[in-house]
């Protein structure tokens, strides 16, 4: 069970010393949700009538966004909520009141994913945001991209048992740099697609040693007027795909040992690794942060 998602009137509203504009900085975030939705989303995440009243669904989620937007971790987070009015404001906590600690976080996200509930809560968003033509649709493009991330059980000890703790759903993901280096990395890749402002459209994750190929399909909308992406993604089965549904191929080439690329494919992979960037954001912030 859950406590109710309400503020004590006299918090926030009937106080004057707590209007301060700085407390209305998320007021235009707030409204352009439809929050009830989203609640009724997660709601079998607290099914049961029974129990120690749980913190409300929405006060979690709009924590973990807040841990998203301001790039805080768990315990980060949990500090601002007890000592950020301005938090404590739109996660609906009363002055003096309890907070969510960092493992109360935590629990809730990885509650979100056992359930699928973070794709169908991303999807719900995004609907919303391009309903209010927020988040464009007509002549948007797409930008997918991979990245590997190290699995938090990645070495070869073994538990009381003799058996071994690595992660048994990761893989190896082998990688060349630039200069032909490689990199292997035992953990997930997490595949991701953005339009050119940032906002991420559809994302994935696979064992590392999926290649990322793999999961184009899935990262395609249908309705995107280009794609752009690495040469990882470059083939004929690509070209073809986005011929079919018409989108413009803004895939870069890769050479291959006795046909290297020419010199018109290496000026136009310049320019569409300008946009192509764009990708990187999202795992960015993700190694920078968690």
């Amino acid at each position: 069970m859950q406590k109710p998602f309400s503020t004590q009137p006299e918090l926030f509203i009937t106080s004057a010393d707590l209007e301060h504009a700085i407390l209305q900085g998320l007021d235009g975030a707030e409204a352009v949700l439809d929050w009830v939705k989203l609640e009724q989303i997660m709601a079998e995440i607290y099914a049961s009538k029974t129990g120690r009243p749980s913190y409300p669904l929405l006060t979690l989620l709009r924590a973990s966004l807040l841990g998203i937007w301001y790039r805080l971790s768990d315990a980060e987070l949990a500090q601002s909520l007890f000592r950020d009015l301005l938090f404590r404001k739109i996660c609906h906590l009363e002055l003096g009141g309890d907070v969510p600690d960092a493992t109360t976080i935590g629990r809730f996200r990885a509650r979100l994913m056992e359930l699928g509930l973070w794709e169908v809560l991303l999807g719900e968003v995004n609907r919303q945001l391009e309903a209010k033509h927020i988040v464009m649709t007509e002549g948007r493009i797409n930008i997918i991209d991979a990245t590997s991330v190290e699995a938090a059980q990645s070495g070869y000890g073994k538990d009381a048992n003799d058996e071994p703790t690595r992660d048994k759903d990761a893989g190896w993901h082998v990688k060349a740099d630039s200069r032909g280096n490689i990199k292997s990395t035992y953990g997930y890749s997490v595949h991701t697609g953005v339009d050119e402002d940032g906002f991420i459209h559809r994302q994935t994750v696979t064992p590392g040693n999926a290649h990322d190929s793999t999961e184009r399909d899935t990262l395609l909308l249908g309705d995107e007027a280009a794609l752009y992406a690495d040469a990882a993604y470059s083939s004929q089965a690509t070209r073809e795909k986005l011929e079919q549904f018409g989108i413009d191929d803004q895939v870069q080439r890769k050479g291959y040992r006795g046909h290297p690329l020419s010199k018109a494919d290496l000026v136009r992979n310049k320019e569409i690794a300008v946009i192509r960037s764009g990708g990187e954001r999202p795992f960015a912030t993700y190694k920078s942060r968690y």
